[in-house]
């Protein structure tokens, strides 16, 4: 068993930051709730978000239905109330038992900020929040408001290996990144696939209290627990904890369904030799303003590739044949479904995410020449997407920043791989054509690495990073910020 530390112990973090003027950003790494209820081991997180609806999740050490108070944030906190029809349901962290309870807040009105707090519904009600101030958000846009928001993006993240040490002492870069997202103003945060390392076990995402070596990467007090309370979330699947922790931990149903999508535990026949099993499946899209995001499954687990080889690329691109073959065949459910979406959604501004990355130039986490409008791939998905109006490309995967032009009949594409994960060296094979900026860094020799117009990175504090979007009109600002609070190859995008 992990070590426990008492809720009333927890000491403030002490990471000095560089405060950046270009972004108006700083912050620290963030302790838990220490005036919640000792009854909380999960902190309340926010995900699929709506016009007139969210998700409010988490995780208490006693079984009861949960509770939620809402209201208009002026004040109000507490105006209405929703229970939850179900208990709790049991989960184990580190052997463990806590329980998780998913409240969905509905007859909300668009774009308008509200204050929550969480309780149980026994006798007596426990204000689990304590003395905590209230989380706010503020739900979506009308389709047909104008295009004014700003998101985050962050991929990769959920690991307690600290600058390439895991001995389950706090991830540093990771509980820095946490912080700057919570203090970014962004509506929501779209994650890039694979979180919580190595499996995305429930131990893996871990609670408020309990810490150690793979323990508590994401729920852990330095981590989501400040930006997830007010910030929703928007998740894709990736290679790592492909399960249905992925599906429970970060609910986003009522959005699935809104747009025919898929959110759901689907069985898989043998693909490629691979053996049948249940895998979580996930693809949806919603619009916000005149922007609509499409949050796609590119992903497929590394222990199950069957016979597949990887073709030109190798060993390293088996997974990425398997999901090819599993997802974007030109007749595969997915494939259609996102054809069918973007014929039915023409004009506006077009986003998409996903895992594998359409370029990368990381030596074990290389392009998906599958997915990639190549000769000799007909039917590809960068060409669907470039062909219907996709203006950006958001993936993960590759522990680094990459950003990367379109060339003819693509997609100009960023990989944001540097929310947490151990960060790796790019230019392992050389830089690409494409590739117009990229950054990486080598923990067994300590230095930088980069491609295009990049400086080559003087600490890995410089590599990890998540992206500030922020979208007026037709124009789009892509603002990454690293782990010192610094702003770095920002550009502006007018469609």
């Amino acid at each position: 068993m992990g070590k426990v530390v008492p809720r009333t112990g927890r000491i403030l973090l002490a990471c000095a930051l560089v405060q950046s003027a270009a972004v108006g950003l700083s912050g620290s790494a963030l302790a838990g709730l220490p005036g919640a209820s000792s009854v909380l081991t999960r902190a309340p997180y926010l995900t699929d978000l709506t016009r007139s609806s969210v998700a409010v999740t988490w995780a208490t050490r006693s079984q009861s239905r949960g509770l939620v108070e809402f209201g208009p944030a002026a004040g109000h906190c507490a105006a209405r109330t929703v229970v939850s029809p179900h208990l709790g349901s049991p989960i184990t962290v580190n052997k463990v038992t806590e329980y998780q309870n998913s409240v969905e807040i509905t007859g909300l009105m668009p774009y308008t900020t509200y204050c929550y707090r969480v309780l149980t519904d026994g006798s007596p009600r426990i204000n689990l929040l304590g003395s905590n101030a209230s989380p706010h958000f503020t739900t979506l846009r009308r389709g047909r408001g104008p295009s004014l928001l700003t998101f985050d993006v962050m991929g990769d993240w959920g690991d307690t290996t600290n600058s390439g040490v895991n001995n389950g002492s706090v991830n540093r870069n990771q509980a820095d990144i946490d912080a700057l997202i919570a203090r970014s103003h962004a509506q929501f945060i779209v994650t890039a696939g694979d979180t919580g390392y190595p499996g995305g076990t429930q131990t893996d995402y871990g609670d408020l209290d309990q810490t150690g070596v793979n323990i508590s990467a994401v729920f852990g007090p330095h981590y989501w627990a400040a930006p997830g309370e007010s910030i929703p979330s928007f998740a894709v699947s990736g290679n790592h904890g492909l399960n249905s922790n992925f599906l429970s931990n970060w609910p986003e149903t009522t959005t699935a369904a809104g747009s025919h999508g898929t959110y759901a535990m689907l069985a898989y026949p043998s693909i490629d030799g691979s053996k049948p099993g249940s895998y979580p499946t996930s693809y949806y899209a919603f619009t916000t303003g005149r922007v609509r995001f499409y949050m796609l499954d590119s992903s497929w687990g590394n222990s199950n590739t069957g016979t597949a080889n990887g073709g030109a690329c190798g060993a390293n691109c088996r997974i990425y044949q398997v999901d090819h073959d599993a997802h974007w065949t030109a007749q595969s459910a997915e494939y259609q479904w996102l054809k069918r979406d973007l014929a039915a959604h023409p004009g506006g501004l077009k986003f998409a995410f996903f895992h594998f990355p359409l370029h990368s130039d990381n030596a074990t986490q290389p392009s998906d020449l599958y997915l990639d409008n190549i000769p000799g791939h007909p039917g590809n998905l960068e060409s669907l997407m470039h062909s219907n109006g996709v203006r950006l490309v958001f993936n993960g995967h590759a522990h680094d920043y990459q950003r990367n032009i379109a060339e003819p009949g693509g997609v100009i594409s960023y990989v944001t791989g540097g929310g947490g994960g151990n960060i790796q060296p790019v230019a392992g094979h050389g830089c690409s054509r494409a590739d117009a900026y990229a950054i990486g860094w080598a923990y067994s020799s300590r230095k930088g690495s980069a491609c295009g117009a990049a400086p080559k990175p003087t600490s890995d504090a410089q590599v990890y990073n998540f992206l500030r979007v922020t979208v007026a009109g037709l124009k789009v600002t892509v603002e990454p910020i690293n782990a010192l609070g610094q702003a770095f190859d920002v550009q502006t995008y007018t469609f």
